[in-house]
């Protein structure tokens, strides 16, 4: 496991860490892997990109680990890829992300924006309002999903009014906050990251006189974790789309929180965490099909897995390029938590897709 877990992403990677490992306690109380028990290795890179490639160092050359689950920012995967291909590693990257890239030692967990973005804008369009206004942090994930949402804004019938990025960790929106009131947006569409920005937006947002009924948020990452840190009045009403709210209801989601609760302490639930559970499922289910532990063999095996107990609420499991399959619904904020008002049908993902078309939806998932 290869997480920050001290630094301005802790609350966030631990929450992750914790899918992880429920994952490995359940499955070493049937029984393991192979006949033994799986065992984890974890590496703390403090927040510091640049001390994540020397975590895959450690983990593969110090504590000789088959494979590894971790990263969380787009910053931290690209920073650590070169690391785990010299060392003929294998990375689970357990979050939903930006897409535009495949690697042949690389799975993803989680979803492409193909699978959530299309489907989101055009229901914001229909439900919110057709003037948009976008705001994000100023890095990868942000900025390339913003160029998804404009390339579709004709075919969906959206007008952007405006566009602004901000520092990761940036708490100062004023000028923001002015600009919104000036352009007069139906719908912030939001892909700030991380507690402090969102936090500082909605509130500050908030303060300035704007409602969930005068001009809703729209999110794409600001998280159940990241409600915890406002006041529910500051966030009640708005919106976020993901391939996983802990609302869900069905009985492997109910045995998830529990469990989740009762192993780690855990009251907190969101995509990348469910992404990493999945992550160490499907890599024990490759496990014992190839009966190998060899990388190789692996990467091979979990092409064929699935893994049906995915909270989600469909089976996990990949298709040959690496990317998986998932579903994804809208959740309206209330009480710190997210209500989910909207499911949308399981797209399966393309990893080159860039907002140049509606993408369709496949007749047979299972095809994969």
């Amino acid at each position: 496991m290869l997480f920050s877990l001290s630094g301005a992403q802790a609350e966030m990677e631990q929450s992750i860490l914790d899918g992880a490992m429920l994952a490995v306690a359940q499955i070493n109380a049937r029984g393991g892997v192979l006949g033994s028990d799986v065992e984890v290795a974890i590496f703390d890179d403090h927040s510091e990109v640049s001390s994540t490639a020397r975590g895959v160092e450690h983990l593969c050359r110090v504590e000789h680990v088959d494979a590894i689950v971790g990263g969380y920012t787009s910053a931290a995967r690209l920073a650590l890829t070169p690391a785990i291909h010299e060392n003929a590693s294998l990375l689970m990257y357990p979050t939903y992300f930006e897409g535009e890239e495949t690697d042949s030692r690389i799975f993803y967990c989680g979803a492409a924006p193909n699978q959530y973005i299309a489907d989101y804008l055009t229901w914001v369009a229909e439900t919110l309002g057709r003037r948009v206004y976008v705001v994000g942090s100023d890095y990868i994930y942000p900025r390339v999903l913003a160029e998804a949402i404009r390339r579709l804004s004709e075919q969906v019938g959206i007008d952007i009014v405006g566009d602004r990025y901000t520092p990761l960790g940036e708490t100062r929106f004023e000028s923001i906050v002015d600009d919104i009131r000036e352009q007069q947006p139906s719908v912030v569409i939001c892909n700030l990251v991380g507690a402090d920005s969102t936090t500082a937006f909605y509130t500050q947002f908030h303060l300035a006189g704007f409602t969930s009924e005068s001009t809703p948020i729209a999110a794409t990452v600001t998280t159940e974790l990241d409600l915890a840190h406002m006041p529910a009045e500051v966030s009640d009403g708005h919106y976020m789309v993901a391939t996983y709210f802990s609302d869900l209801a069905s009985p492997v989601n109910s045995s998830y929180r529990r469990e989740l609760l009762e192993a780690r302490g855990q009251r907190w639930s969101h995509s990348a965490q469910v992404g990493a559970f999945n992550a160490v499922h499907a890599l024990a289910l490759a496990a014992e099909q190839s009966r190998s532990l060899d990388v190789d063999d692996l990467a091979r095996a979990l092409i064929g897995i699935r893994f049906d107990s995915n909270p989600e609420g469909s089976p996990f499991y990949f298709r040959a390029n690496h990317y998986s399959a998932h579903p994804s619904y809208v959740g309206r904020a209330k009480g710190g938590r997210y209500e989910v008002i909207n499911e949308f049908t399981a797209r399966l993902p393309d990893p080159w897709w860039s907002g140049n078309a509606l993408p369709p939806v496949p007749d047979r998932l299972a095809d994969a």
